[in-house]
């Protein structure tokens, strides 16, 4: 397996992608996936027709990012174009249009995309040397939708997906996925991989609990919004937990989320505001009846390295990393002067990566906030 990794800060459109493809070692030919991340004020639909026309044969997505990551450090407005190249590998994209809506459209589309890669359906073994790659949009709330979609089709709860939701900054809401040139601002696009080198699919939660918890009472689980905790205004509860006013409460909600466990274990589900009627909205679904535990951050630079050493034991020789961290994780960094020091532990670890600050994390089944996901691919 071998990765290169690319960047550019150009504006042009046409002017970055030959600056991009200019970089790489080998010709177009020669890469079985392209994967590139772009921040939101480039024109997202004709980055991606440029890229796709620039590689024909392989496979491409992309992500709209509210900001990108390499071994040059945290950038924002900026393009990142990463290979992926391996005759051992097979792979096959997908692309999901209208995914909050009807997800089930697609249906056939994965179904003949795992096909061609060589991925069995309904068989119990097949994550043993295949993995989904995903990016969803962000504003529609369409994750858990998509993620469920893709579980009931491919029918084996162990195969693993590294997945992420689209950025974006500014004051519109609006975010891209792309698959060969085609872009969506609701759905989703998903890259499968069959191959022989060894992989690593990991999340890394930086929250402890505090051994405080609350049940929900009443929610919107569609809409995420929680109405009520312990039978009471949802927003009041929350601050007496933190032992502080209200307003004050507003400040502290990354540093304070709620952790719901799924599938045996803690997953982040961030506070997004408080609305004036005293209810909470949340970037994750939390469903009615449902016991949230209190979280508060940890050691950020510590938990970065049980991470390095875990996916170095897991993966001797990396070959291929890419990472999708929080756009709040990022933002805590910066304020806290560790985005140098974050970068330099990554770049101790492995030999090429990259990757971009989203608004959600997807691993496995689930969908979550506030952590990092990791792909990575070895020998």
């Amino acid at each position: 397996m071998e990765q290169e990794v690319v960047t550019t800060r150009t504006r042009n459109v046409d002017a970055a992608v030959s600056e991009l493809c200019g970089k790489l070692k080998k010709n177009p030919g020669s890469y079985q996936a392209v994967i590139f991340f772009a921040a939101i004020d480039y024109d997202f639909p004709l980055l991606s027709q440029k890229i796709k026309e620039k590689f024909p044969e392989s496979e491409v997505i992309g992500a709209s990012t509210a900001g990108e990551f390499s071994d040059q450090g945290f950038t924002e407005g900026s393009i990142i174009l990463t290979t992926m190249s391996d005759s051992s590998t097979r792979v096959k994209g997908v692309f999901i249009d209208q995914g909050s809506k009807y997800p089930i459209l697609y249906k056939s589309d994965i179904e003949d995309a795992l096909k061609a890669c060589g991925i069995r359906i309904n068989d119990s073994s097949s994550h043993k040397d295949a993995f989904a790659l995903e990016f969803t949009n962000a504003v529609f709330n369409a994750e858990e939708t998509i993620l469920s979609n893709f579980y009931a089709i491919i029918k084996n709860d162990k195969f693993r997906l590294a997945g992420a939701t689209a950025g974006y900054t500014g004051n519109t809401p609006k975010s891209y996925v792309s698959y060969n040139g085609r872009t969506t601002q609701d759905g989703a696009v998903m890259l499968f991989v069959k191959t022989k080198c060894a992989f690593d699919i990991r999340q890394e939660d930086i929250f402890n609990p505090t051994g405080k918890q609350v049940f929900v009472t009443e929610s919107d689980t569609m809409r995420r919004v929680i109405s009520t905790i312990n039978g009471r205004a949802a927003t009041t509860v929350y601050a007496e937990q933190l032992g502080v006013s209200e307003s004050q409460a507003a400040q502290q909600t990354f540093e304070n989320p709620f952790g719901r466990f799924v599938n045996g274990s803690l997953h982040i589900a961030a506070l997004a505001s408080f609305t004036p009627d005293k209810k909470i909205t949340t970037f994750a679904r939390v469903t009615p009846n449902t016991t949230l535990h209190l979280m508060h951050i940890g050691d950020a630079m510590e938990k970065a390295d049980e991470t390095c050493a875990g996916i170095k034991e897991a993966i001797p020789r990396p070959k291929f990393t890419i990472m999708m961290t929080c756009i709040t994780r990022t933002m805590y960094f910066a304020r806290s002067n560790m985005q140098k020091d974050i970068i330099s532990k990554y770049r101790n670890t492995f030999p090429t990566f990259c990757g971009f600050s989203c608004y959600g994390e997807q691993i496995d089944r689930i969908h979550c906030n506030q952590t990092l996901v990791t792909l990575v691919m070895g020998d």
